[in-house]
């Protein structure tokens, strides 16, 4: 049997070694990489200073047949990435201009109405035994060299200019002959434990299983992950992931690249009805997921953020007495915000949400992370609400009651039910 090629990648930019920035390219490039059927040995970091990263070309092309760096191709003094590789490959002689290299920037440039800074002429420089791997996203054109018997890439920073770039040029380079036919599908989930959804998909975790089936979680999204290889992997990938699907209804909602917000929209499309939403402690969070998904216009209506309890009354007609007697983080509260934001939106259906997202204001009886969620559904005439108590810090707390409220939502529209892990009688 081949030994498949060994990848490394390596991230350069002091944002990434200080934490200010979340290196998200290495896990796309890696996970891409091991699926063309390469080995990846190794993930590194570098902040931007020359040494540091020309020691790291070195060390990870002589033991690599494929390197992947990403970053410190821009045009100021601390990208370093081309001059770290200038002094490998050709020892530190001049650098020529590339005239491939410097018409894209002018045209990318011209083609937005700007002048073009001096300083951005240093892009279309190159060592003079490396080639320019054109970038139709952006300023910063890519580099490819031989380190050795190492096949070296050398990417922008930013993903939306990298991963075409990888996918258009790097993947099919690198890619070995005779690899086998690979296809992935994702089924996504929210509101159920990933050990949960483990025991649902049960044997067809097993290892050694094609197509294979495992889960991923980020985001209190729990993913549910089909690699099929070989022969037919496409719909074999598809099949499973159909079928992996169901098994975890109704927690289930989108596949690769969909959203919880996607989903209730459309869900809203086939049913005829328009989406209001009356948020508190989320301040705005679950408007803003439905606004991202394009086209959100067409079924969703609006809504409040009713922060205090002055403009839940005036705003969304809920009533002194009920919050007075029940406060706005309960039952009759996120119920009454989810009846009014129906009636004054003329909605078929409303969500509300108000809860104590921490860290303080919490109490013995409602403690932190206590969020009320309401979903009238004017077609029945009928509204309920759900009480959780999300673990985590504010902004997880906020963005899992976001979550829950779409979630909630979709089951209504669909006629669906079941428990969320966070929920408390």
């Amino acid at each position: 049997m081949n030994t498949p090629p060994r990848a490394a990648i390596l991230s350069v930019g002091d944002e990434l070694v200080l934490g200010t920035a979340v290196d998200t390219n290495s896990r796309t490039l890696s996970a891409a990489l091991r699926d063309a059927g390469l080995e990846v040995i190794e993930h590194r970091t570098v902040r931007d200073e020359l040494g540091a990263i020309e020691s790291a070309m070195r060390e990870l092309a002589a033991r690599s047949d494929v390197l992947v760096s990403t970053g410190g191709l821009g045009p100021t003094d601390d990208d370093l990435t081309r001059p770290a590789l200038n002094a490998i490959v050709d020892g530190g002689a001049p650098m020529v201009e590339d005239p491939v290299a410097r018409a894209d920037l002018e045209s990318w440039f011209a083609g937005r109405g700007r002048p073009m800074a001096s300083i951005n002429l240093r892009q279309a420089m190159r060592p003079r035994s490396v080639r320019i791997v054109r970038n139709p996203g952006g300023t910063a054109p890519g580099l490819h060299a031989s380190i050795g018997a190492c096949s070296a890439w050398f990417l922008p920073g930013p993903p939306r200019e990298m991963i075409p770039m990888f996918e258009a040029e790097v993947l099919p380079a690198v890619r070995p002959a005779g690899a086998p036919m690979l296809a992935k599908r994702t089924v996504q989930c929210f509101g159920i434990g990933e050990s949960a959804l483990a025991e649902l998909l049960g044997e067809r975790m097993a290892r050694g299983r094609d197509p294979e089936v495992g889960t991923t979680a980020s985001g209190s999204v729990v993913s549910i992950q089909v690699v099929a290889r070989g022969p037919g992997a496409a719909v074999r990938a598809e099949a499973e992931a159909a079928e992996c699907a169901a098994v975890a209804a109704p927690w289930a909602f989108a596949g690769e690249g969909g959203s919880l917000a996607g989903s209730v929209l459309g869900e809203c499309r086939a049913s005829g009805v328009m989406l209001a939403v009356a948020e508190s402690c989320t301040g705005g969070i679950v408007g803003g997921m439905l606004t991202a998904v394009a086209g959100s216009s067409d079924a969703f209506a609006g809504g409040w953020i009713s922060y205090s309890n002055e403009l839940k009354e005036r705003e969304l007609g809920v009533p002194r007495a009920t919050l007075e007697a029940h406060g706005a983080v309960s039952r009759e509260a996120v119920e009454a915000m989810a009846r009014g934001a129906a009636e004054r939106a003329n909605a078929g259906i409303a969500v509300a949400i108000s809860g104590i997202a921490g860290p303080g204001g919490g109490s013995d009886s409602k403690p932190v992370g206590t969020v009320w969620i309401g979903v009238h559904d004017a077609r029945r005439a009928r509204t309920a609400a759900r009480r959780f108590e999300f673990p985590g810090g504010r902004e997880i707390v906020r963005d899992r009651a976001a979550k829950a409220a779409l979630q909630l939502a979709r089951w209504t529209l669909r006629g669906e039910d079941a428990a969320m892990i966070w929920e408390r009688a």
